[in-house]
């Protein structure tokens, strides 16, 4: 599993990448770590390896209906004014740098797909996109479920 970790924190981030909300004295209890281990190994992996703890949202019953993730190959240098944009737009969800002859992967979450469109015009209208793959999102069938176990050796 990646870097060498000791397994006692390798138990705390299962237990916290199945629910971050879960408390201390629960966790203690799944893993047979003490309470003030499992603090002290929480608050140091907040320092050192969790990005930040969020809440993972169903879309679809708070009326966003259009859930697209999009490659994007972008003809000239414009990645800096282009990072702008998609990191400052609300409906942006995600974006990753990629390789395999496209620059970017961006998650957006819409209301539909004539918000989706009015996002894409607004897009295309500010920087030269020499190619993109569009992909709508049909069904969430698993997310953010790297690391939920343990895996024996």
């Amino acid at each position: 599993m990646g870097k060498t970790m000791k397994n006692s924190c390798k138990k705390i981030l299962v237990e916290l990448r199945k629910n971050a909300r879960e408390s201390i004295t629960n966790i203690s209890k799944k893993t047979g770590i003490p309470t003030s281990t499992v603090f002290l190994k929480i608050k140091d992996c907040e320092e050192n390896v969790v990005r930040k703890h969020t809440t993972l949202i169903d879309y679809a019953k708070l009326g966003f209906n259009h859930w697209q993730k999009t490659a994007i190959k972008l003809s000239d240098f414009q990645n800096r004014d282009f990072e702008k944009f998609l990191l400052a737009h609300p409906n942006v969800n995600s974006v990753y740098q990629i390789n395999t002859g496209y620059d970017y992967l961006v998650e957006t979450v819409h209301e539909n797909v004539k918000e989706y469109m009015n996002f894409k015009k607004e897009m295309e209208s500010q920087f030269r996109i020499e190619e993109k793959q569009e992909f709508q999102i049909i069904n969430d069938l698993k997310r953010e479920n790297f690391m939920t176990t343990i895996e024996e050796p």
